[in-house]
């Protein structure tokens, strides 16, 4: 049996055993697809993802970081590395691979809001509301890029905006303009 082949038994049958919530055989599985072909990039994609569910985190930051190695352009590599990064609070890192991610493919709107919560962690609430304001025209029914957005103008004091993002989200997602309502008077005079 081939190299490759053998690869693609052990990664499908990793991807099956998880499936059905088995994730440290699926791992052991892993293992092998990467014993067999250390450049599978799906395998240290699909590694980082395991190992997070499990919160292994800094597992997951080493599979995802190899993932991207193999295809540095990938944005969803790029942005599964931000995202680890982001979970572990190394919020100026997850920052620089949304970016990145973002510079491979700017419509992945993900990318924006992942970094507008970056940036909201680290103070910079101007550029996170920008961020934000992006993923919201990515994904025009996203109540959460218009919650956060408008979290955004309101600590930077700009009410027309906060309310403006609330009465387009009262249209679609009546619960999130109730939520910014209690959290940050939206929608009050």
């Amino acid at each position: 049996m081939g190299t490759s082949l053998r690869a693609s038994l052990f990664f499908g049958y990793a991807q099956f055993l998880s499936f059905f919530g088995m994730r440290a055989r699926a791992l052991e599985f892993i293992e092998l697809t990467l014993l067999t072909d250390p450049k599978h990039q799906r395998a240290w994609t699909f590694a980082g993802f395991l190992q997070a569910q499990r919160n292994s985190y800094d597992a997951a930051i080493a599979s995802f970081q190899r993932a991207v190695e193999l295809r540095p352009g990938d944005a969803d590599s790029l942005f599964n590395l931000g995202f680890a990064l982001q979970h572990v609070g190394r919020h100026e890192e997850a920052i620089e691979r949304f970016d990145r991610a973002i510079e491979a493919n700017r419509f992945l709107d993900r990318a924006w809001y992942g970094a507008g919560i970056s940036l909201d962690k680290l103070g910079r609430y101007e550029a996170a509301a920008e961020r934000f304001a992006e993923a919201g025209k990515l994904q025009p029914m996203n109540p959460y890029a218009a919650y956060h957005r408008a979290a955004m103008c309101s600590k930077l004091g700009r009410k027309d905006e906060v309310n403006s993002e609330y009465e387009r989200v009262k249209g679609f997602d009546p619960k999130v303009a109730a939520q910014m309502e209690r959290d940050f008077g939206a929608g009050r005079a």
